[in-house]
């Protein structure tokens, strides 16, 4: 015969849903019955709260103005559904003989996009392949090695708007490079050609680059245990097979998330690009980033830029996808 009072059956029962209830939240914040790391959630909740705050919310907000014909000094809009998508994307590249990716005329946001993806594909290359060869270099005992980590890392430091005004004086016709090239008649004023002033911007990214990436690499190079090396060197392995068999596959992690962060800088090139030639030449030097910027604020087209940046976010997102998918996959574990 039971003795438990009317209270402890409630009581139990009161249990049971309590267990039921955090069982539940547990599958939802994805927890096991092995991990009990609800305390460590309620840490990390702030964090959540803020992010939410000021970076989601906003973002969202940005998507519904999207769908705007918004006035900023009324503080409203009238909804045109996708009409500001269709108008960035009219007329599309293959339309009218490519005319899209050659003139500014056709369409600016083609044009500025085409301008973003050359100033991608020529300077991440040499930003990872450069970083990666002056970590390598300095991961060696040589004298004043800090010395060169600090030189080589300065450029990072300063803000790119200063690295812009830095170099636009050197590129200057009567700068330091052509005081340098005019003996040799190279003598060029490399920021005003439409020609030359995405090339001189690529090169103001890449000497700013370079620090950063060695940094990251220098970090992966450490971690590379030393007995692989050693046995490497005891199977007679040369320089370059060392390299190949052994640091270059222990640097996936690492080269993923430089790569991935390259990808992103490099589309959203905003800070030099402005600073240096403010866009121009005629519209050399307009990136995406820098379009977006032009139509929100000197045009008052706030609908459409946020719908440009959305557009941005979604080729930023592939790209990142696909090196993902390359590298993430298959991790190294050393």
């Amino acid at each position: 015969m039971s003795t438990e009072s009317p209270e402890s059956t409630v009581q139990s029962s009161a249990d049971e849903h309590s267990q039921s209830y955090l069982s539940a939240l547990r599958s939802w914040v994805g927890l096991t019955k092995d991990q009990n790391n609800l305390v460590g959630m309620l840490f990390v909740l702030p964090n959540v709260i803020v992010f939410s705050g000021f970076m989601l919310l906003p973002v969202l907000y940005a998507f519904y103005l999207s769908f705007m014909e918004w006035n900023l000094f009324l503080g409203e809009g009238t909804y045109v559904g996708l009409e500001n998508y269709v108008t960035i994307l009219t007329p599309l590249p293959w339309e009218n003989n490519w005319a899209a990716l050659r003139s500014p005329t056709a369409n600016l946001w083609w044009f500025s996009l085409r301008n973003t993806v050359i100033y991608t594909v020529g300077v991440i290359p040499l930003q990872v392949f450069g970083g990666l060869g002056v970590a390598m270099l300095l991961n060696k005992s040589i004298r004043g090695k800090g010395i060169y980590r600090a030189a080589y890392f300065m450029p990072v430091m300063l803000s790119g708007a200063a690295s812009a005004v830095i170099w636009r004086w050197l590129f200057a016709t009567d700068g330091v490079i052509n005081d340098l090239l005019r003996p040799l008649g190279l003598a060029h004023n490399w920021a005003t050609d439409p020609v030359t002033a995405l090339p001189s911007l690529m090169v103001i990214a890449i000497w700013g680059g370079i620090g950063f990436n060695m940094i990251l690499y220098l970090a992966g190079l450490q971690n590379v245990p030393e007995e692989l090396y050693e046995a490497a060197r005891l199977d007679g392995a040369t320089r370059w097979y060392r390299f190949r068999h052994v640091t270059w596959p222990c640097l996936r992690n690492t080269t993923f998330f430089v790569l991935v962060m390259a990808i992103i800088g490099a589309f959203q090139v905003f800070g030099i690009a402005l600073a240096f030639a403010g866009g121009g030449p005629y519209y050399a030097t307009t990136t995406v980033v820098v379009l977006i910027y032009e139509r929100a604020f000197n045009q008052g087209a706030f609908g459409e830029a946020a719908a440009m940046s959305f557009l941005l976010f979604l080729i930023i997102f592939v790209f990142s996808y696909l090196q993902y998918k390359h590298f993430g996959a298959n991790e190294v574990d050393y």
